[in-house]
């Protein structure tokens, strides 16, 4: 199953958002580090240096900032892959759909074509039919009409009492003569 063009965009900009948090954490903990240096350095000092808690509010605030971005950022990126996740999911349900109404019109198509050549063979099987039907009617009226008349292999020969011509070019008469009709 190929991804598509929604979700290898929302996995690219994952990716990006997934470097950036990273990047944001290594900050935070490197501010989160200076404020306990900073803490430190107050407790010795016992209070006395107003500039270090100042600088020290400021970078726990800082780092705070930095957590609660990072944090948005994850969260925008978590909702950003679930919506490309569902339109992926729409998006390969339409082309299975697509897919099988692509099939069902083949098999359509196939069946329409087995149905075309069923009814030409029964069309030919009819007209074999009527065919050797209109023979056995021209052989009966045949035998009624003419004693002389013989029919073999559908085809029917009626002897005539002058002679017989035979096609091989002997050219003189036999005696008896066949009349061929097919």
């Amino acid at each position: 199953m190929s991804i598509s063009n929604v979700m290898s965009r929302s996995l690219v900009s994952a990716s990006s958002s997934i470097k950036m948090a990273r990047m944001q954490n290594a900050v935070k903990r490197q501010m989160e580090g200076h404020a306990g240096v900073l803490k430190a350095e107050i407790k010795q000092d016992k209070g006395k240096s107003p500039e270090k808690e100042k600088e020290l509010e400021e970078t726990e605030k800082k780092a705070a900032e930095v957590k609660e971005s990072t944090m948005n950022a994850l969260s925008e990126m978590n909702n950003n892959l679930k919506e490309a996740a569902k339109e992926d999911l729409a998006e390969t349900r339409a082309e299975k759909a697509a897919e099988k109404k692509k099939a069902e019109k083949a098999a359509e198509k196939k069946k329409a074509e087995k149905e075309k050549q069923e009814e030409a063979r029964r069309t030919n099987v009819d007209e074999q039919a009527e065919s050797a039907d209109e023979e056995t009617t021209v052989a009966a009226n045949a035998d009624q009409s003419d004693p002389t008349a013989v029919v073999a292999e559908g085809a029917t020969i009626n002897i005539v009492s002058e002679g017989i011509t035979p096609s091989s070019g002997a050219g003189s008469s036999i005696g008896v003569k066949l009349d061929l009709k097919a």
